[in-house]
């Protein structure tokens, strides 16, 4: 974070955000918010660093955003789109760009929600840190982010430490874009350039989890693993290694130089043996050199059997070294079955062509300017949409098109 913040002193902005409360699901949530007009920009960071964001938002006239909630995994991908939701409706911001920014552990955070809930962001950008731990979900889908670019911000070092790693999303697919030492003006323009689009004319998503299966104007209602289509391969990005330390979630970072890792990120309320700054430096006896020397050990585990694990923990002025027994742990796919969608609107053609993987039906909200509309699903006639709205759309009743809401 620190290839931007270091400009962030751009004005005198001495502004207290408030504090506005928001319902997603059956909890109430909060998030800091400071004013502005022509965009929505949303910052993961602890509190205390909206000092430094305030100014950056405001040289753009860009309103801030802070969730003051976890944001881990899909159980806080959803709270953002709540919070989102909360904001366009209270401030009346229906055409307006959201960015998502996020800096170092946070990082991994950007890629993921981007990617898990792409109609959310107009596009994201990822200041250093490491993309990994996103990718180790096994639920980073590449094919979301076809409108929802993501800028990596890095420093000519950190640019030759995550090559390979940049390579691996690229290689899937992913929207990103390499962004080397930065100013603030540099990523700012990135987001900028990205405008608002509720309604992209092609739109292609794919997802393991009905919860996040909304894809801008389509939304999967139903999933159907026999509804094969081997033109529609799917667009996840595999994790390196689905080998763990039985400790609890736990993060670090792939560019921090041996020996060991260093654990820079716990989450809340963890009750497991590790604190922050903790280096683990020995699995079994064996030294790990570094964090890639690290994945190649996990790698190399075929079954779950204990380790022991060396860990270095300074306590005041003491370096201490503790033993701790473990195990290994083989992850499980938690989505064998994923669904995707591909679909374009034709202007010249009045016509939406949708190809899709494991749907057994959708919603589609058609536009106004876009009817009437013939749709095309999988080679069928599915609709023949005289007017704009909703329509729901089955697999099992090609052509039987009704109204979303609407039952047989």
């Amino acid at each position: 974070m620190a290839t931007l913040l270091s400009f962030a002193v751009l004005l005198a902005w001495a502004q207290t955000p408030e504090t506005l409360k928001f319902t997603s699901g059956q909890q109430e949530l909060e998030y800091l918010h400071h004013p502005g007009s022509d965009a929505v920009l949303v910052v993961f960071g602890a509190p205390e660093e909206a000092k430094s964001w305030i100014p950056i938002a405001a040289s753009r006239k860009w309103r801030l955003l802070m969730p003051k909630f976890p944001m881990a995994g899909d159980t806080g991908v959803r709270p953002l789109d709540a919070m989102v939701a909360d904001a366009r409706k209270r401030f009346s911001l229906d055409k307006v760009p959201v960015y998502l920014v996020g800096g170092g552990p946070a990082s991994a955070a950007v890629f993921y929600a981007a990617a898990r809930s792409p109609d959310t962001w107009s596009a994201a950008l990822a200041i250093g840190g490491d993309a990994r731990p996103a990718i180790d979900t096994d639920r980073l889908f590449a094919a979301n982010t076809l409108n929802t670019p993501i800028a990596w911000a890095l420093t000519a070092e950190e640019k030759i430490e995550t090559a390979a790693i940049r390579q691996k999303l690229t290689g899937a697919g992913l929207n990103l874009t390499l962004l080397e030492a930065p100013t603030v003006g540099q990523a700012l323009e990135f987001l900028a350039k990205q405008p608002y689009a509720a309604h992209p004319r092609k739109v292609d998503c794919e997802t393991g989890n009905p919860a996040l299966a909304r894809c801008y104007w389509i939304r999967m209602t139903a999933f159907n693993p026999a509804l094969i289509n081997q033109a529609i391969r799917s667009s996840r990005v595999n994790p390196e290694s689905t080998t763990s330390l039985d400790f609890g979630g736990f993060g670090y970072s792939s560019n921090k130089p041996g020996p060991g890792i260093v654990v820079e990120w716990l989450p809340p309320d963890y009750a497991g043996p590790l604190r922050l700054n903790d280096r683990l430096t020995h699995l079994s006896g064996r030294p790990i050199a570094d964090p890639r020397h690290y994945l190649e050990m996990l790698a190399e585990v075929k079954e779950e059997r204990p380790v022991a694990v060396t860990i270095e923990r300074k306590e005041g002025k003491e370096l201490d070294r503790i033993r701790l027994t473990t195990r290994y742990r083989l992850k499980a796919r938690e989505e064998v079955v994923t669904a995707r969608v591909q679909a374009e609107y034709s202007a010249e053609a009045k016509e939406i062509v949708i190809v899709s993987r494991a749907v057994a039906s959708l919603e589609l909200t058609i536009p106004e300017g876009w009817a009437p509309a013939a749709v095309n699903w999988n080679g069928n006639q599915a609709a023949n949409a005289q007017s704009a709205g909703c329509f729901l759309l089955s697999l099992e009743q090609p052509g039987a098109s009704r109204p979303c809401g609407k039952r047989p």
